[in-house]
């Protein structure tokens, strides 16, 4: 079969549907993607030989009048352009796992194939909010994402590559180190730079407190100064290429909490401190956590300066508690359902049978 993948915009959005489609490429079908040109949906394609096509899209939401209409325009083009694309492809099967890339070819693609949509976060993005009533059947990450037609609903957790799945419940390799991994997204994020080092300044920090910190290509000097001053041992690192790792040597990860980056965390099987970004989109970075919360597996503090010292009195109290440190690793374990590239292959298949 020739299956099309629609997703772009955010690794949020393109991690997830790079896994579904190596699942259905690993079971003999081809692969064909629509999304964003010069981007990392098209670099992925490249290196794992998938046939790419690009089209131009623009977001909508948050944007004053002149982004609205340029966002319309760039809509009604690629409205018009998938025609030509779906055309071309010939797909046995659509699967969208969001962003407004998807929208047009997704719409488009609905009038010819069926459609599989996929939402990663706790509240679903306007892309799949907009799908989900032209799709098939609609897989969502967290219980009771979508309201209505839930008799096409499945709840599958997010797809999660196989290195870090196989992680779950795996202790840290260095038993005389309390290892903290600190997440700050691909681009790093100052805010929680700035909360760590107000949480770390002026104290006495435990001698066995190691730190390895993703800051993406923010300046660094005051972290770098900040830890140095605290004599602990740690590592600032632009970019984790084997992430997999990270979470296998550490006790405990500091992080945001988007969709992927929770859904890793409890692949893994790790305790967390999520500290939910503040603006985002209504809100679903703080549900996100707080269903981890809900589950025991994660705390969470809100993301400000004002917080520093909640962040360190929390970290001294689980370093001291392991057996608490133990129950929020299984109940993260838990948290959501295994193999979901695979369930979603199958679920799919079944589908086209009826």
């Amino acid at each position: 079969m020739v299956i099309l993948i629609i997703a772009g915009g955010t690794g949020g959005h393109v991690y997830p549907a790079l896994s579904i489609a190596q699942e259905f490429n690993n079971n003999g079908n081809s692969i064909s993607w629509i999304g964003q040109e010069n981007s990392l949906e098209e670099r992925i394609c490249y290196d794992e030989k998938y046939s790419f096509y690009p089209i131009r899209a623009r977001g909508f939401l948050g944007k004053g009048l002149i982004g609205k209409i340029t966002a319309i325009y760039f809509l009604t083009k690629a409205l018009i352009k998938s025609l030509f694309l779906l055309n071309s492809i010939k797909p046995d099967l659509i699967i969208s796992t969001g962003g407004y890339v998807s929208i047009a070819p997704g719409l488009v693609g609905s009038l010819f194939y069926p459609l599989f949509i996929h939402e990663q976060n706790s509240i679903a993005g306007l892309a799949n909010k907009i799908l989900h009533s032209r799709s098939r059947i609609t897989f969502e990450a967290f219980p009771l994402t979508f309201s209505n037609l839930r008799n096409k609903v499945k709840s599958v957790g997010n797809p999660i590559r196989a290195d870090i799945k196989n992680l779950a419940l795996s202790a840290a390799s260095d038993l005389s180190k309390f290892k903290i991994l600190v997440l700050g997204g691909s681009q790093g994020s100052q805010q929680i730079n700035d909360i760590l080092c107000r949480a770390l300044e002026d104290k006495i920090i435990p001698p066995d407190w190691s730190f390895t910190h993703q800051t993406g290509r923010l300046e660094c000097a005051n972290l770098i100064e900040v830890y140095e001053k605290c004599g602990v041992e740690f590592a600032i690192k632009e970019y984790i290429k084997d992430i997999s790792e990270e979470y296998k040597n550490c006790d405990i990860v500091i992080s945001r909490s988007g969709a992927m980056t929770v859904s890793e965390i409890c692949a893994a099987g790790k305790p967390s401190i999520l500290l939910p970004l503040p603006w985002s989109s209504d809100n679903h970075q703080y549900l996100n956590a707080n269903y981890l919360v809900e589950k025991g597996a994660s705390e969470i503090i809100e993301s400000d300066i004002s917080n520093s010292e909640k962040l360190f009195d929390l970290l001294i109290e689980l370093e001291k508690n392991h057996n608490r440190r133990d129950s929020m690793m299984k109940s993260a374990s838990m948290v959501f359902p295994e193999s979901a590239s695979e369930n979603i292959y199958k679920i799919i298949n079944e589908s086209l049978k009826i």
